[in-house]
């Protein structure tokens, strides 16, 4: 029996080596898989980031776009109302001169809207809604219609050709 306790031993031994080995490459193991891990996760909040940015400069610029046509069409109600002012020039002057100063007042408008961030514009908003809210209100109504009728300007339209033949398709259809 002496013979298979140096055995025993040399299995024994030879066991907490591989398990020793197990443990090693399972450490290195783990240690690449968080390794990996971390690296995926920085750049997938890299791409995250660059996304976000990308999303970010789209919506400015449409905002940019629509705040650029917008100061446009207040520009050209200031105008609008300058001509107006000017057709009152001979027949009553005071009128005259309140309509220039609300077609001044009006461009004063348009020269903020296409000059100042957007976010400056909010905030300007903002203050004069709690300092004025029935004047805002008024204004609100206003500006409601004159976007509904600015809309309604740059809406395409249909030509007469093509609703004349899509109501002869339809009434072809029913008879």
């Amino acid at each position: 029996m002496s013979d298979t306790y140096p055995a025993r031993a040399d299995l024994t031994s030879k066991a907490k080596d591989v398990v020793r080995d197990v443990k090693a490459k399972a450490a290195g193991l783990t240690d690449d898989v968080t390794r990996t891990a971390k690296e995926n996760a920085a750049q997938f909040g890299e791409a995250a980031v660059d996304l976000a940015n990308s999303a970010k400069d789209k919506v400015e610029h449409a905002v940019g776009q629509r705040k650029s046509l917008g100061a446009d069409y207040i520009g050209s109600i200031a105008q609008a109302t300058s001509r107006a002012a000017s057709e009152f020039e001979t027949e009553l002057p005071q009128t005259a001169r309140y309509i220039r100063q609300a077609s001044d007042q009006i461009q004063g408008v348009a020269n903020t809207v296409r000059e100042k961030d957007v976010r400056e514009l909010v905030g300007e908003v903002q203050n004069f809604a709690r300092r004025q809210p029935t004047l805002f209100f008024g204004g609100a109504v206003v500006l409601g219609f004159a976007a509904l009728r600015f809309l309604k300007s740059t809406a395409p339209s249909v030509s007469s050709d093509a609703a004349s033949s899509t109501a002869f398709d339809a009434r072809r259809a029913e008879g």
